[in-house]
């Protein structure tokens, strides 16, 4: 993440002033520009409506603005050529643009002082997408951009559904699964709204029907375990009875012979 250096804050400041010194007052004239453009004052908020956006495009792409991109997920990105951090996104943006075909059109907004080198530099780094150059730096005023790049999702209604201060690695695969929730109509902000979903339904009482496959399931455990124990160890058998002395009045044994 890249903090704008001090020139930014002079020039958003004359940029203000110019805008106030227009049309009689600065919130008559910034509200006239937003309903020319469809777009609102500013400052850019999760769940409100974009600030006004129209400026040339600098690589034959025409006009950009909200109004003639109605009906489209926009993924607007300010950057800068001294921001190093951007010098990073840009390829994964330009990946990113490819994946996402028609669900969503990227637009890089330079705040560079300079129109010089601004296309050399998104050439350099593969940028194919839209190119714009804020060089008064108003629009960049008008979205509250602070940091360095930062990036707003905007959705077909021209709601600001996400925003991105900085630059990290996977930040563009983020992106791709905000854009697809704004596909599937999830709430503005919310990316985490499938798993949460999960962890719920794993938090959820157990149903009856559960209850009973479980006690069923037990039952069964109970019944295996049963016929796996071993048998019970057979009992000896008794001592044989001593033979019976042989009753009174029966035969007398023979006499020896002297």
């Amino acid at each position: 993440m890249t903090v704008l250096p001090s020139r930014f804050g002079v020039a958003v400041f004359l940029a203000l002033t110019a805008l106030a010194g227009c049309g009689g007052s600065g919130e008559k004239g910034a509200r006239s520009a937003a309903d020319e453009s469809g777009g609102g004052g500013g400052p850019a908020e999760v769940g409100k409506r974009a600030p006004d956006l129209s400026i040339q495009s600098m690589n034959g792409k025409g006009e950009i603005s909200l109004e003639a991109k109605q009906g489209k997920v926009l993924i607007i990105d300010f950057w800068a050529t001294w921001c190093e951090p951007c010098r990073a996104s840009f390829p994964k943006l330009e990946e990113l643009s490819k994946r996402l075909g028609d669900k969503a059109e990227i637009i890089g907004i330079s705040v560079d002082d300079e129109e010089k080198g601004i296309l050399d530099f998104a050439r350099e780094n593969g940028a194919t997408f839209n190119i714009g150059w804020d060089s008064d730096h108003a629009i960049a005023s008008r979205w509250n951009v602070k940091n360095m790049p930062t990036t707003f999702i905007v959705d077909g209604s021209g709601t600001v559904r996400f925003i991105h201060a900085g630059y990290h690695d996977g930040e563009t695969k983020e992106m791709e699964k905000e854009v697809a929730s704004i596909h599937e109509g999830a709430p503005a902000g919310d990316t985490r709204v499938a798993k949460n979903d999960a962890d719920d339904s794993a938090r959820e009482p157990k149903s009856d029907e559960a209850d009973d496959h479980e006690s069923e399931a037990a039952t069964a455990s109970s019944d295996d375990d049963e016929a796996d124990a071993p048998p019970p160890p057979k009992k000896k058998p008794a001592k044989k009875a001593a033979k019976k002395a042989p009753k009174k009045g029966g035969k007398k044994a023979p006499k020896k012979k002297k």
